[in-house]
């Protein structure tokens, strides 16, 4: 993203008092006021990759919105025509304010996870302690984090520095931002093993399992969707069974919000404002618009589906009959996911035992009856995907590789007549970008 103001920057929070007769009140020299070099120096290691985090943290809030309520996981209940657009299907409209608002912490959240590993491994050069290896290993995750996001949302992405104005990918060349976020999972992955931060090292190998298996599913929509939807990663896979060695119960990695970091903007309008609520075919709402019951049901008993109730609990903060608030987590990968990753790979190869036992895993966590082939494989499987990564900023790749559609979507839309299409290049970086303005990058 082109921001002209993206000059690295950082404030730290000041409650500022001035005595009456001080002279020009803003003529102040702010000690706190932080700038470019400052952050460069060792002693803030740890602050350039924390504030990194939060900058990623708020950005997928905002980011995952707009393609949630374009899916069948959300839906427009408010005032804004612009979340209406996206409910009917409208993905691709540059103009859409809910696609333009998110784009430029996007950008922040991509330009500073990049520059934090710059200036960490600058660090690492001079003074390869294992606090610095800590630190390069975070920058890289939170980067990893950032662009996976970017490869699974949108249909092109321009990475600009600063003022200077970079090319876009191109829609055809989307899966090099998978690929690149991989490449930072797995140096993440290396530096804490090299410090025996095992933990650390199976959340960046649980989030390199996702990625891996979104790269698959790039593949099976583009450039238009095609076969029956499966996909299949051994990469993903091997991951994935790594993750589950080293994990015990309903084990998840979230990006977690607190009044002391940053609010989820995702939750402020879904939950604060009202704006956008969870679809009907998943809940059920009172004449408030407030949840009131389950939708979804348990393809096997029949009762209301407990995975959903699971992550409705979490989005409520605890109860999802309650109204909750704006600091919800939001869940990046999950033991859950580890398995539906492990059973689609079984399916795809024909492993119909292999399939029912990673099933069967998720369905134990949930107390519900064993699958045992009461229902067709491929049907199990859309359904225990859904309700497992629930909110978790994957469910439109998931309806264009299997052919399904909101009964929202209006016919000339992009999801419909155009499935596979994603978030577009929004128009603030359109106009700002000379690769993309029509006015040249000469001169």
């Amino acid at each position: 993203m082109r921001n002209r103001n993206m000059k690295a920057r950082l404030a730290t929070p000041l409650l500022a008092a001035f005595a009456l007769g001080c002279g020009d009140l803003l003529d102040v020299n702010n000690p706190n006021d932080l700038v470019e070099e400052d952050i460069r120096k060792e002693a803030a290691a740890a602050a350039v990759v924390n504030g990194t985090l939060t900058l990623v943290a708020s950005s997928v809030s905002q980011s995952w919105q707009p393609y949630l309520v374009a899916s069948d996981e959300m839906r427009w209940i408010g005032s804004r025509d612009a979340w209406l657009s996206l409910d009917l299907g409208f993905v691709d409209d540059p103009l859409n304010e809910f696609i333009d608002g998110p784009f430029p912490a996007m950008g922040q959240a991509r330009w500073m996870s990049d520059e934090a590993i710059e200036i960490l491994q600058g660090h690492h050069d001079n003074n390869p302690s294992n606090s610095i290896k800590t630190d390069l290993a975070r920058a890289y995750m939170y980067s990893g984090i950032i662009y996976m996001v970017i490869g699974e949302i949108q249909e092109d992405y321009a990475f600009s520095d600063k003022t200077e104005s970079g090319p876009p990918v191109g829609p055809a060349n989307m899966a090099q931002v998978l690929d690149g976020a991989i490449d930072r999972f797995s140096s993440a992955i290396s530096g804490f093993n090299e410090v025996g931060a095992t933990d650390m090292a199976t959340r960046a190998r649980a989030l390199r399992a996702r990625a891996r298996q979104s790269r698959a599913i790039w593949d099976a929509i583009n450039p238009s969707p095609s076969g029956n939807g499966l996909v299949s990663s051994a990469e993903a896979g091997a991951d994935a069974s790594a993750v589950l060695a080293s994990v015990s119960g309903d084990w998840t990695h979230n990006l977690t919000f607190s009044s002391a970091s940053v609010a989820n903007s995702m939750a402020s309008w879904v939950n604060d404002r009202k704006e956008n609520q969870i679809d009907l075919s998943i809940a059920t709402v009172d004449d408030q618009n407030d949840i009131n019951g389950i939708a979804l049901k348990d393809p096997i008993d029949g009762v209301d589906d407990p995975a959903v109730i699971k992550w409705l609990n979490q989005w409520k903060g605890g109860d999802y009959l309650d109204k909750g608030g704006i600091y919800p987590p939001l869940t990046l990968a999950s033991a859950r996911m580890m398995h539906l990753i492990l059973a689609e790979n079984a399916l795809a190869g024909g492993d119909s035992n292999g399939f029912a036992m990673h099933i069967n895993h998720i369905r134990a966590l949930d107390g519900v009856t064993p699958y045992d082939g009461q229902i067709p494989e491929m049907e199990m499987l859309q359904h225990t995907r859904r309700v497992n990564v629930l909110l978790q900023g994957l469910r439109l790749a998931d309806m264009y590789r299997w052919g399904l559609t909101d009964p929202q979507w209006q016919g000339a839309a992009a999801a419909m007549s155009a499935p596979g299409t994603m978030l577009p290049i929004s128009i603030i970086e359109l106009r700002a970008n000379c690769h993309l303005n029509g006015l040249g990058c000469g001169g």
